[in-house]
C-alpha cells in the first residue's frame, strides 16, 4: 500500500526484503498515533485548561512513542543485509533519519498558541533533541552486531578444527593403516577386507555425527570399547603387539572426555606405529584435584623427530594446542630402558560423575 505512494517504492524495498515490511500501514499507524496524541498537548489544536506537568508528561509520552516506532527503521535488519545491500542513497538517508525526527518534533513543539507556552523551554528543548540519541545507540548497536558476527564466525571456526580432528583422528588412521597393510609383502586378502570393512564403518559414522543424525551416548563409553575400535583399525598382524592395561580398560569416561579419548589415542598408537614401535603399551586414569583424564602410551620405538613435534602443520601439533584449550597437554620422553612414552592429558568434564565413580570402583578392586 505505501508503495504506491509516489518516492517510496525503494524505501519499501528496502525495508521489505524479509518478508516483512517495515513501511507499512500499521507502521504508518503508529508514526500518525504519536503524532495525535502529542497533538492533545501542544500544536495547533490542543486541549485547553490542562494543567502544565499533565502537559508536559503527556508530550513526553508521545514522543517516547515515536522514539521507538522511528528507532526500528533506523535499525531494521535490511541495512545489514548482504545478499541485496542498500543503495548509496539509502545509506544516506539513513543517516539523516534522526536529524529528521528531531526536526519534525521541534516544529511542532513550537509555540503556536498559548497553550503550548505552558510546557516550559528547557522541556521543549531536550524532548526536541532526544532524537539524537539515536546516533549513539547506534554506534553501540553496530559494535555488539560486530561483536556477535565475530563470534559465530570464531564458533564455526572452532566447529571447523573440531571435525579436521575427528576427520584425522578417527578417518585417515583408518585409511592410513589400511594403506600400509596393503602395501605389506604378502598381505592376507580377508584382512584387507576387515580392515575396508571398518574404515567404511568408520566414516559413515563420521558422516552421520557430522551431519548431526546421530547424536553420542550421553553416557559416554568405556576405554575398553574405544580400545577395541583401535584394535580394529590397526589389523591382525600389529593388534597382538598392542595391549591396553586391563584395569584402564574399565574405566568409563562422560561423553565429553570420551569424543576428546576417541581423537587422542589413535593418534598416539598411530604416532608410535610410524616412528618404528615393534610394541605399545596402553593406560588411561582419571584422578587428582581437580580431576583429569590421563593417556599413556609407552612404545620401544625410536620416538618422533624434534621437526615432527614442533612442525605447526602437523596433527601432533594441532591436537596439542586442541588439549590446551581443555588444560592440558601431550608430553614425549624417554624411556629409562628404551622407547619413547607419550602422556595427554586434560581436564575431565565436570557436567558427569562417571569419573569420580570409576576412581571408586578401581580403589577397590
Amino acid at each position: 500500500m505505501v508503495a504506491k505512494v509516489p518516492g517510496t517504492a525503494v524505501l519499501v524495498n528496502n525495508f521489505g526484503n524479509f518478508q516483512r515490511a517495515a513501511v507499512d500501514t500499521p507502521g504508518l499507524a503508529e508514526g500518525i498515533g504519536a503524532f495525535l496524541a502529542g497533538s492533545l498537548y501542544v500544536g495547533w489544536f490542543p486541549l485547553a485548561g490542562l494543567p502544565a506537568a499533565v502537559r508536559s508528561l503527556g508530550l513526553a509520552m508521545a514522543v517516547c512513542y515515536g522514539w521507538q516506532t522511528v528507532l526500528q527503521p533506523v535499525i531494521h535488519p535490511s541495512w545489514y543485509n548482504r545478499d541485496t545491500p542498500p543503495g548509496h542513497a539509502l545509506r544516506v538517508f539513513r543517516y539523516t533519519i534522526p536529524a529528521i525526527f528531531a526536526g519534525f518534533i521541534a516544529f511542532v513543539l513550537l509555540p503556536w498558541n498559548a497553550d503550548d507556552t505552558q510546557v516550559p523551554l528547557v522541556v521543549r528543548i531536550l524532548l526536541s533533541a532526544s532524537p539524537l540519541v539515536y546516533y549513539p545507540l547506534w554506534a553501540v548497536f553496530d559494535i555488539m552486531l560486530k561483536a556477535s558476527v565475530t563470534s559465530l564466525r570464531n564458533s564455526q571456526n572452532l566447529w571447523r578444527w573440531d571435525v579436521w580432528g575427528d576427520a584425522h583422528g578417527s578417518v585417515k588412521n583408518a585409511l592410513v593403516f589400511l594403506n600400509q597393510y596393503v602395501e605389506e609383502p604378502e598381505p592376507d586378502l580377508e584382512e584387507i577386507r576387515s580392515l575396508t570393512r571398518n574404515a567404511l564403518v568408520v566414516m559413515d559414522e563420521f558422516k552421520g555425527q557430522l551431519v548431526g543424525s546421530r547424536a553420542q551416548d550421553p553416557a559416554g563409553g568405556s576405554v575398553g570399547e574405544l580400545w577395541g575400535s583401535v584394535l580394529r583399525a590397526l589389523g591382525s598382524p600389529r593388534r597382538v603387539r598392542c595391549v591396553l592395561d586391563g584395569d584402564s580398560a574399565r574405566v568409563r569416561l562422560s561423553a565429553t572426555d570420551y569424543q576428546v579419548a576417541r581423537r587422542v589415542l589413535p593418534d598416539l598408537v598411530s604416532n608410535a606405529l610410524k616412528a618404528g614401535a615393534s610394541a605399545v603399551d596402553a593406560r588411561c586414569s582419571v584422578g587428582g584435584q581437580p580431576v583429569e583424564v590421563r593417556i599413556e602410551i609407552a612404545d620401544d620405538g625410536i620416538g618422533l623427530t624434534a621437526d615432527d613435534i614442533s612442525d605447526p602443520r602437523s596433527s601432533l601439533r594441532m591436537l596439542r594446542a586442541w588439549l590446551r584449550e581443555r588444560k592440558g597437554d601431550i608430553r614425549h620422553s624417554a624411556s629409562a630402558a628404551g622407547g619413547t612414552t607419550a602422556v595427554a592429558y586434560w581436564r575431565a568434564d565436570p557436567a558427569h560423575g562417571h569419573a569420580l565413580a570409576d576412581l571408586e570402583f578401581l580403589s577397590t578392586g
